[in-house]
């Protein structure tokens, strides 16, 4: 067991706030370049939130940000805590819907939108794979799915950094997280990285390192047959 106030969570944090969905303390600063994050072991383990297929990414959609994952559900079907935490949010909120907010005990905060019902309320501890809502359609949305968001003091992650959604487990049980000129990139500890150089195709880069352009696609969390390379930019490539 640990005691609370040993937890990543309250290093990184220093207010709750029941009424944000998007946090307005505690957000990264300048200093802010890179953390370790040990998700699961002695802070509980990952549970994949609906098992089901993946509707849209992460990313650019339609001229605006698309800050999260979505899977297709039917109204009514169990969500689940991804990890163990508190629950911070648990209400409806705009574009979200009905949506609850968990913060977890390694430092992460998950998100989860379009709820028909939530079932639990600000505060209430919660355990990897405990019910926390049930799906629907409620706030933005054209048919039922999960929205699901993966943050870390305030900065939307792409889920797919850590998490396979081929093989619903994470890609690391320990990871590093490195602010970007773009936001926030995610890898496990021990990945081999490359900087991006000017003239850079991943066509070369892959046989470079003996592997290939979808294996590289894979590895950064990149769905589809395109991957844009930012001169400067570390991409994964083991």
């Amino acid at each position: 067991m640990f005691e609370q106030d040993s937890l990543p969570a309250m290093k990184y944090y220093s207010v709750w706030d029941t009424k944000n969905t998007v946090p307005v303390f505690d957000l990264l600063t300048k200093n802010d370049t890179s953390f370790i994050l040990e998700l699961t072991g002695k802070y509980g383990k990952y549970t994949h939130p609906f098992s089901g297929v993946v509707t849209s990414n992460f990313g650019w959609r339609d001229s605006s940000m698309h800050n999260g994952i979505d899977i297709d559900l039917n109204k009514g079907d169990p969500v689940v805590a991804a990890f163990d935490g508190m629950v911070r949010i648990a209400q409806r909120a705009g574009n979200y819907g009905n949506v609850v907010i968990i913060r977890h005990w390694n430092g992460l905060e998950t998100v989860y939108g379009h709820l028909s019902k939530i079932k639990v309320k600000p505060g209430q501890i919660v355990k990897s794979g405990e019910v926390i809502g049930l799906g629907g359609s409620t706030g933005r949305s054209t048919g039922s799915h999960l929205h699901f968001e993966v943050r870390f003091k305030g900065v939307a992650i792409n889920p797919r950094y850590l998490i396979s959604f081929k093989k619903e487990e994470l890609v690391g049980e320990v990871v590093v997280l490195k602010k970007t000129k773009w936001g926030m990139s995610a890898y496990p500890l021990n990945a081999k990285m490359y900087t991006v150089e000017k003239g850079d195709t991943l066509f070369e880069i892959a046989k470079r390192f003996g592997t290939t352009t979808k294996h590289l696609r894979e590895l950064n969390g990149v769905q589809g047959k395109y991957m844009h390379l930012r001169v400067g930019a570390q991409i994964r490539i083991e």
